[in-house]
């Protein structure tokens, strides 16, 4: 009896539509008819009561334990009002524009559903939704916003058993309060004040008009971005209340002319106090798996009732801000900060995130939202480009003459100079393990452009860094900008026997039994496993320093073997330390919170005192902060505690293959130069602190002044006879005096050449500060001497993968303006 009742309803709904429509309208209701009888045996069929609380739902952020670590909600973005406390003019225009029908019907509009109905039969599908104010406060939580009808059966069933329990005062009240206006505002106290600065009680029909007319599609009509889109829905929204009758066509006129707000008047969207769990925000709210438009997914992350689970590590967490803390004055007053970010090798899981002095303090995640300068850093990408596809061996040998030299055709400086740390002067050669463990710029340099520029980018994207490169002279320095989660996520690479696997704070988003996002990780074979193996076997000699010269000393772990690499940008702007183990990936950056801060002691400064600076870096005000200095300091305590009771895991050791060879670069270069002491003779050098390179000078009476090569670096030429003639060079009183006045750094693109600044305290220092020339990419060939082919070790557990391949070389953007950097 209930089915035949149900036909019946939908036959009548025919019948009308044939005396009212005509054929067409009849054909429409027809293919809708059985739907509106659905309806109707839904809501008979209805539970006694609809419970709206899951408007409010709550989403909660899990650890990688399950444990619950934050909560998201739209609380502080809704301040909930009495519909007596409203303006008339807000509440006549919203039901104007959404449901003018709104106190005549019992929660659905026949009218409106046909006049909808026509235009979804015409384009195949659900365009236009025809629903009242009681079904939008209904597809708020309890059945979705999916445009299909099936969705429509429900949500318009509940629709009328809600009016039966509500009046339609408190209907639309707690409409009024629940809907979204963009920018972070739900409900019209909170879009009052976000666009006008006021409360809804002051709202006027031009104002409410505008709010009005964002409710559609808040992201479409955003009055901010988008003020055309914005201006013509206001005025759709003003004939509407023509149309209505609250206003006369004199009054449009005048509300019309009006301007749109330019800006909004308080950040509504921040609801957490973390980076890591900002950073889980913002990366679901760019999920399409969340809702076709961001609107869509603010409603769904922050009302949907969400089950978020991360990587997040709290163990780790604790012991990385501990270490930061521990290891760097925060509370200095020059505005360096630091950040830190731990990938898991194998897994890519973000372990513990550390983006700055505090969220509450600086809403700005350094180690994700903007890149710095990596220094030498970077050079470990050309150390793999070169074993990978040069086929070159740790032992190879390569010219170490500094400072150098380079033709520079199409590009400005031409030609172009570099030189290595504290403006060192070397000649013979270097294997390319000691240029490394040396951080030479005149070695890598000369390195790269046997293997090709291209060859480093290409490599350096394989291994995981997506900030844009270009193969221009100075590359294998360091000068682009690459966030700490890219080195991270690179350097884990290394550690996983050359396969990549991207980076992810998120496992899984649930909603009740429904998964929404499941995270599906995709190993990629970047480099393989010889390489990776003689990277890592170079850059753990570089912390463990049993082969002398090194630059990552102070990043030695008790008890597990670790693999590093220090950078540091131009005039000490950026210091960074990456290394890792085999179980964990960690990259500490140092430098300015809000641009470029010199991290040395300026005599010259007008905004810091010499306390100033002794107050940030202590012992390393004087010499500068390296990579090697406060960086490698806050790694290594950050991953002694980690590694602390977890089982040690050596490194895999590579094939040794063959022997190495002397490797030819053609290059335009000043003639070798007699390695000079920097103090003009051993017997001056005072190494303070122990780590193998010289930091001061003794006044021992120094060194005759050549006016051809200058004074060695750690001396300042004088007139010692008054004659107005340079005539002798001698040591400074204080360590930070020891600058060779007949150098010049600069970050001038028009300069004519420049030579180095201090980098990393280790092992002959950690690469000089040039400046990176306006260049073309490099026309490059393989290196002179190759390797025989050798077989590479495999393992049982490498899932899979893609070899990397090599092309040629892309086109480049010339870095007109970035400096390179040590480290």
């Amino acid at each position: 009896m209930r089915l035949v009742l149900r036909w019946l309803y939908g036959l009548g709904q025919l019948a009308i539509a044939m005396a009212l429509g005509g054929a067409a309208l009849a054909l429409t209701l027809a293919a809708l008819g059985p739907s509106l009888a659905d309806i109707w045996g839904a809501k008979t069929t209805a539970s006694t009561d609809v419970d709206l609380s899951i408007l409010e739902q709550t989403t909660k952020v899990f650890d990688a334990n399950g444990e619950l670590i934050a909560e998201l909600k739209a609380e502080i973005d809704r301040e909930y009002l009495p519909l007596s406390q409203m303006s008339p003019a807000v509440i006549e225009t919203v039901l104007a524009v959404e449901d003018a029908k709104f106190y005549e019907h019992k929660g659905i509009n026949v009218a409106a559903i046909t006049r909808a109905a026509v235009t979804n039969v015409s384009a195949g599908g659900i365009e236009q939704g025809g629903s009242t104010i009681t079904q939008q406060l209904v597809k708020l939580g309890v059945v979705g916003d999916e445009q299909v009808l099936e969705r429509k059966i429900p949500e318009a069933a509940i629709a009328m058993r809600l009016e039966e329990q509500m009046t339609k005062d408190e209907i639309l009240e707690r409409y009024m309060n629940a809907v979204y206006f963009g920018g972070g505002a739900y409900g019209v106290q909170a879009a009052a004040e976000l666009y006008f600065n006021k409360d809804a009680s002051a709202l006027d029909y031009g104002e409410s008009a505008l709010l009005a007319g964002i409710i559609s599609n808040p992201s479409l009509y955003d009055p901010v971005y988008r003020p055309t889109n914005a201006l013509n829905r206001r005025d759709v929204a003003l004939g509407r209340l023509v149309a209505e009758g609250f206003i006369d066509e004199e009054e449009r006129a005048i509300y019309a002319s009006t301007a749109l707000p330019r800006y909004r008047q308080f950040a509504s969207d921040v609801f957490l106090d973390t980076y890591f769990v900002e950073e889980v925000k913002q990366r679901l709210l760019d999920d399409p798996r969340l809702g076709e438009t961001r609107a869509d997914r603010i409603n769904t992350l922050f009302q949907g009732g969400l089950e978020v689970h991360t990587t997040f590590d709290p163990v780790a967490q604790a012991l990385a801000e501990n270490a930061v803390e521990t290891q760097f004055n925060l509370d200095n007053n020059i505005g360096i900060i630091a950040g830190l970010v731990s990938i898991e090798p194998g897994t890519g899981a973000v372990k513990a995130m550390v983006g700055g002095p505090g969220f509450e303090q600086f809403k700005f995640n350094v180690t994700t939202q903007k890149g710095r300068p990596t220094g030498s850093s970077f050079k470990p990408f050309a150390l793999a480009a070169a074993f990978e596809t040069a086929g070159l061996v740790p032992d190879d040998r390569i010219d170490a003459s500094s400072p150098c030299t380079f033709d520079n055709p199409g590009g400005f400086p031409n030609p172009y100079e570099a030189g290595d740390y504290n403006g060192s002067r070397r000649s013979g050669s270097l294997t390319i393990e000691d240029h490394t463990l040396r951080s030479t710029n005149c070695g890598y340099i000369r390195l790269s452009k046997l293997i090709g520029f291209n060859n480093v980018v290409e490599t350096a994207q394989n291994l995981g860094i997506t900030s844009e490169i270009a193969g221009v002279l100075t590359l294998p320095l360091g000068v682009y900008d690459v966030t700490p989660i890219e080195m991270a996520n690179a350097y884990a690479t290394f550690a996983n026997d050359g396969i990549r696997v991207e980076p992810h704070l998120i496992t899984r988003v649930t909603r009740g039994n429904e998964t929404l996002i499941l995270h599906d990780p995709e190993p990629f074979r970047a480099i393989q496993p010889q390489t990776a193996r003689l990277v890592t076997d170079v850059l753990e000699k570089n912390v463990n320093c049993r082969a002398g010269a090194c630059t990552g000393r102070r990043a030695q772990l008790a008890n597990h073997p670790a693999a590093g690499k220090t950078g540091t940008g131009q005039r000490n702007y950026d210091a960074w330390f990456v290394g890792y183990t085999a179980q964990l990936a960690t990259a500490v950056w140092v430098g300015g919170q809000e641009g470029q801060i010199g991290m040395r002691y300026d005599r010259n400064s007008p905004d810091f005192t010499r306390e100033d600076y002794l107050d940030a870096f202590g012992e390393f005000a004087d010499p500068g902060v390296t990579g090697g200095s406060i960086p490698a300091q806050i790694w290594g305590r950050f991953m002694n505690d980690y590694m602390a009771g977890l089982p040690v895991v050596e490194f895999i050791e590579p094939d040794r293959g063959r022997r190495g060879e002397r490797l030819a670069v053609e290059e335009n270069e000043q003639p070798d130069v007699v390695t000079v002491s920097p103090c003009g003779g051993a017997n001056a050098e005072v190494d303070e602190d122990g780590d193998g390179d010289v930091d001061w000078c003794r006044n021992l009476g120094g060194v005759p002044y050549s006016s051809r090569t200058g004074c060695p670096s750690l001396l300042v030429a004088v007139d010692q006879n008054d004659d107005g003639r340079l005539d002798r060079c001698i040591a400074r009183i204080r360590p930070d005096d020891a600058i060779d006045p007949n150098t010049t750094t600069t970050t001038d693109p028009n300069a004519s050449s420049t030579t180095s600044t201090p980098d990393d305290g280790g092992g002959g220092g950690d690469g000089g500060t040039t400046v990176a020339p306006t260049t073309q990419a490099p026309t490059t060939t393989a290196a002179t001497t190759t390797a025989p082919p050798t077989t590479a070790a495999t393992t049982t557990a490498a899932p899979p993968t893609t070899a990397a391949t090599t092309t040629a070389a892309p086109p480049t953007t010339a870095a007109t303006t970035t400096t390179a950097a040590g480290g």
